[in-house]
C-alpha cells in the first residue's frame, strides 16, 4: 500500500492533463488506469481539430501526451478501480492490484460504449461485431460492414473504414444525421458509403460468424435483412462510474456532477473529463476540465498543509 498526495483515476487527455498540472505545481502525483493510456482517444484514426496539428493520427498524438507525462516524472501504474472510499485521513482507492491511500482524488474515467441490447449482439461480439473501427477494421478488408449511429462518431469511422472496406452501410434511427455538416458532406461525397435513415436495428444474424443486420424501416414498415460480414456500433457512452455510486452526486445516467472548479459533492475529491455531466465531449473540453480539476486540487492540497 502507497501514500500520494494526489491520484488520479484515468490516464485519458483529461487525467494526463490534470496530471501535468498538479505535477507542475510540485504535488506527489500517481495515475491509475486500467488499460493503456489515451483514453478513447484510441478508438479514432485521426484528429482533425486540435490545437497546434492540421492533422494527427490519434497514435501520434497519445504519444506524445504520454511523453510530456514521462518527460516530468510522473508516475503511473495499471489497476482497475473497484471503489474509492473517503475517511477522516482522505481517500482510501481499492484497485483489483492494490489499494492506494491519497490525500485527494481526481476520477477522468471517460465512458464506455453504449450496447443496443438487441438480439445476438452479445453473441457476435469479437466474432464479427465491434465497437471501434479503429481497433477492427483492418479484419474486414474488402468486405462488407455496417455502422450503427449518426453522430459524429459514427460518420468519422464510416469515413475510415471506406478506405478499407468494399462498402460501408450506415443505419440511423432518426431522418437526420446529428453529426457536424462536415462529416455530412464527406459521407455523401464518398460514393462507397450508403445510409439508410429511419432505420431501427432490431438484432442480427447468423451462425458461428455474423451475417447480416435485421433492421425495421420506421417509414415503411418493412422488415429486412442487410447482409454483412461485420457491424461497428457507435450510439453514444456511458460514464464508466460502478465504483462511485456511493462516493459523490451524479445524474440519472451516472455522470458525475461538478461545479465550476471540477469539484464534486465531496471536498477533496474531483472529475473531469466525459466522466462528467457536460455538453460537449471533446479532447479540447477534456483538456480544459483536466486542468481546472488539478488546480481546484492542488488549492485543497495547499489548504490541508496550512491546517496540518
Amino acid at each position: 500500500m502507497t501514500r500520494h498526495e494526489l491520484v488520479i483515476v484515468g490516464c485519458g487527455p483529461a487525467g494526463m492533463m490534470a496530471a501535468i498540472y498538479a505535477k507542475r505545481a510540485n504535488k506527489d502525483v500517481l495515475i491509475l488506469d486500467k488499460s493503456t493510456p489515451g483514453g478513447r482517444i484510441r478508438s479514432t484514426y485521426t484528429v482533425d481539430n486540435y490545437l497546434g496539428f492540421s492533422r494527427v493520427t490519434a497514435e501520434e498524438l497519445v504519444q506524445k501526451m504520454v511523453t510530456h507525462l514521462h518527460d516530468l516524472g510522473i508516475d503511473d501504474a495499471y489497476g482497475r478501480v473497484i471503489n474509492i472510499r473517503k475517511t477522516d485521513a482522505g481517500f482510501v482507492v481499492l484497485t483489483d492490484r492494490d489499494e492506494v491511500w491519497a490525500d485527494s482524488v481526481i476520477i477522468a474515467t471517460g465512458t464506455n460504449p453504449k450496447t443496443l441490447g438487441v438480439d445476438n449482439e452479445a453473441k457476435f461480439l469479437g466474432n464479427g461485431l465491434s465497437y471501434c473501427a479503429v481497433c477492427d477494421g483492418i479484419f474486414f478488408e474488402e468486405k462488407d460492414v455496417v455502422v450503427i449511429g449518426g453522430g459524429d462518431s459514427a460518420l468519422e469511422e464510416s469515413n475510415y473504414l471506406a478506405k478499407i472496406c468494399r462498402s460501408v452501410t450506415i443505419l440511423h434511427d432518426l431522418a437526420e444525421f446529428t453529426a457536424n455538416q462536415g462529416l455530412i458532406a464527406r459521407i455523401a461525397a464518398d460514393p462507397k458509403i450508403r445510409v439508410y435513415s429511419e432505420s431501427k436495428v432490431l438484432g442480427f444474424t447468423g451462425g458461428d460468424v455474423l451475417e447480416g443486420v435485421r433492421v425495421l424501416d420506421q417509414k415503411t414498415g418493412e422488415k429486412r435483412v442487410i447482409p454483412c460480414q461485420g457491424v461497428f456500433i457507435y450510439v453514444g457512452n456511458q460514464p464508466e462510474t460502478a465504483f462511485a455510486d456511493e462516493l459523490c452526486q451524479t445524474d440519472k445516467a451516472g455522470f458525475i456532477r461538478v461545479n465550476s472548479e471540477m469539484q464534486t459533492s465531496v471536498p477533496g475529491l474531483y472529475a473531469c473529463g466525459d466522466v462528467t455531466k457536460k455538453d460537449y465531449r471533446l479532447i479540447a473540453t477534456a483538456i480544459s476540465d483536466g486542468a481546472i480539476a488539478a488546480l481546484g486540487a492542488v488549492k485543497y492540497l495547499d489548504n490541508l498543509l496550512k491546517k496540518g
